[in-house]
């Protein structure tokens, strides 16, 4: 909005500019409702007028009569009282000098009259009845009555004399104040509202030169009234038109511009006329010039192969009928040098008659004729693959019978292996449970004939006895864990692990260990092997710590990066803050019968990780281990999700 010097007014200018406001529709239909509105007004306030000084006067001639009754009865009382006939007229007349009245009577107390003036009238008076009383000899005597009549007729007449007065005055004032008000809107309102008509015809015109602005000053005041939340949103609806209108261009040259760089050809159809607009890419597609070939349907008609024409034609006619949005047709064309282009036609309807009949269709041209011939080649492909698919069924079924002896001679190695694991565990068990007797019969017996040395050697035969039974039962339950069946299902986790560590508390009791187990974890799985899990790692972590007081071990959930993939996952852990060992050896960890650490420091089989491992992979998991010297270690382990 700018701010322009004020307008230099005078009668004439302002008369014309008067005349311009109420040229338009809106001008001269509100300046004919300002002059009925206040026309009713001023004949409303005439008419009220009117009646308050009808009432004013009325009230004016009832106190009147009751100002006679007052002043007059005593005498009037006196004068019948004694006869005196001429008395009595003398003060009838007098009381008849007053304005308005036009009739006074007295009556005896027989009701006949006994004087009278003036004469009475029935229509349009105001009558005053009221009682001639004397006093005589202190009694109060009723001696007649007294009736006077004033006219209204003086009221009348003033009241006409004051409407022709009162009319002039509030049509006068009506005016004014009436306009006042138009010239105040036309100042406020009207002016700037056919700027803003204007400016919205010339939007309607598609002329989008300048932002809107009204010819007034800025204040607070008008900053964001009505006027101006509109001129907003006019110059909002402007931009956002512009941007439109830009937007549009730019889309319409990028689709120009996608269409020739993907080399389809562009066609418009003007139903009625039967004229068709050929793109100079439609053409070059086809090998002719921009000039060869007329823009009329019967182009297409004498180009295109008469095996595809009559299909082509019925869709194109079905699509014009039936007003659908879209379609597509596959035919071939003819080239300027006789040989045939397979062409993709697609089209749609854009423009209807009144009638709902299409008047306009637009569509493309794309040449496939290299997709056709890819399609026969794949056909042709598609045949040798389904020989193929029959040569293979026939080695599926030479392999199925395969499989099934492969099968069976798998069942049989298990049962050997099976028995010869019992065969393990019975046959070497035995020399060896004679050993370990035999060696405590003679540390019982002839423990006082060997020295020292004799002793430890004798003892260290038992322990290496026993320790080859601890072996002998992990390899069985090792090669146990690949045959076992699963039997997986949801259970508390943290309660397991609660049990595990009671277990190893127990086994433990003149140690100090601390076990922190985290609250609320579920788990999925065979809980008997998991629970294997656990007391190997539990047990595993008690055992290196052997030289921590107090011992702590953690066991929960976090989330961490899976060492192969590196991507976040969620891991339950078990945590010490034993020994723990040195990193390069990690790969040797979950090995069977692999030591980081001397026996003689922390005594164990080797068996126990990879049993913890080859659960864990069977439950569809991983397991892997984070360690420093004397710093304690982690290991982490995931678990198959429940289904």
């Amino acid at each position: 909005m700018n701010n322009k010097p004020a307008r230099r007014w005078s009668l004439p200018a302002a008369l014309a500019w008067m005349r311009r406001s109420t040229s338009t529709n809106m001008g001269r239909r509100f300046t004919v409702l300002i002059l009925v509105f206040s026309s009713i007004v001023t004949l409303l306030a005439t008419a009220l007028q009117l009646e308050l000084e009808y009432r004013r006067d009325r009230r004016a001639i009832e106190t009147q009569l009751q100002q006679v009754r007052t002043s007059y009865a005593d005498s009037l009382a006196a004068s019948l009282w004694s006869a005196s006939m001429r008395d009595l007229n003398l003060q009838l007349q007098g009381v008849m000098r007053l304005p308005d009245l036009q009739f006074i009577e007295v009556d005896n107390e027989q009701n006949a009259p006994v004087a009278s003036v003036g004469t009475a009238r029935a229509p349009d008076v105001v009558t005053l009845d009221f009682p001639l009383t004397y006093v005589h000899r202190e009694r109060t005597l009723a001696i007649g009555r007294v009736r006077v009549q004033a006219s209204l007729h003086g009221a009348y007449r003033r009241l006409r004399e004051k409407v022709v007065a009162t009319l002039i005055l509030q049509t006068v004032y009506t005016f004014l104040v009436s306009l006042f008000i138009l010239i105040l809107f036309q100042l406020m309102v009207g002016r700037h509202l056919k700027r803003i008509a204007a400016y919205s015809d010339r939007l309607s015109a598609g002329q989008f030169d300048e932002p809107l602005r009204l010819e007034r000053r800025v204040s607070r005041a008008n900053a964001h009234d009505e006027l101006a939340q509109m001129v907003a949103a006019l110059n909002s609806m402007h931009q956002r038109v512009n941007s439109s209108f830009a937007d549009l261009r730019e889309s319409e040259s990028r689709w120009k511009f996608a269409l020739e760089g993907a080399g389809d050809g562009v066609w418009d159809y003007d139903v009625p006329r039967g004229t068709v607009f050929y793109s100079k890419r439609w053409k070059e597609m086809l090998g002719y010039a921009e000039h060869e070939l007329a823009d009329h349907l019967s182009t297409f008609e004498r180009l295109a192969h008469p095996d595809d024409m009559r299909e082509t034609m019925r869709i194109l006619q079905q699509n014009i009928d039936s007003g659908s949005s879209s379609f597509v047709s596959e035919h071939r064309m003819q080239c300027k040098d006789g040989s045939w282009k397979w062409i993709s036609s697609r089209g749609m309807v854009v423009a209807w008659d009144a009638q709902g009949h299409a008047t306009r269709m637009i569509g493309t041209h794309t040449d496939i004729s290299a997709r056709r011939a890819a399609e026969q080649e794949l056909a042709r492909l598609l045949a040798q693959t389904e020989q193929a698919h029959a040569a293979l069924r026939v080695a599926n079924d030479t392999m199925e019978s395969q499989v099934h002896e492969r099968t069976a001679q798998l069942e049989r190695a298990n049962q050997e292996l099976e028995a010869f694991s019992y065969s393990v565990s019975h046959d070497l068990r035995s020399p060896l449970r004679g050993i370990d007797g035999w060696s405590l019969a003679l540390q019982e017996d002839y423990a006082a004939l060997l020295d020292t040395q004799g002793q430890q050697y004798l003892g260290r035969v038992r322990s290496e006895t026993q320790r080859m039974g601890q072996l002998i039962d992990g390899m069985l339950e090792f090669s146990r864990l690949g045959r076992a069946a699963l039997a997986p299902r949801e259970f508390d986790l943290s309660a397991l692990a609660q049990t595990v560590a009671a277990r190893v508390r127990d086994a433990n009791r003149e140690r100090i260990i601390e076990f922190h187990i985290e609250a609320g974890l579920r788990g999925f799985g065979d809980e008997q092997l998991l629970e294997a899990v656990l007391h190997n790692l539990l047990e595993n972590a008690a055992k290196f710590t052997q030289q921590r007081t107090p011992a702590r071990i953690e066991f929960g959930r976090m989330q961490t990066a899976d060492p192969q993939s590196r991507l976040p996952v969620m891991a339950l852990f078990v945590r010490d803050n034993g020994a723990g060992f040195d990193m390069q050896y990690a790969a040797k960890l979950f090995g069977v019968f692999q030591r980081l650490h001397k026996s003689s420091e922390f005594p164990g089989t080797g068996i126990g990780l990879a049993t913890v491992q080859r659960i864990v992979q069977r439950h569809g998991g991983t397991i892997w281990a984070d360690a420093a010297v004397d710093q304690g270690a982690t290991f982490y382990f995931t678990l198959k999700e429940s289904p």
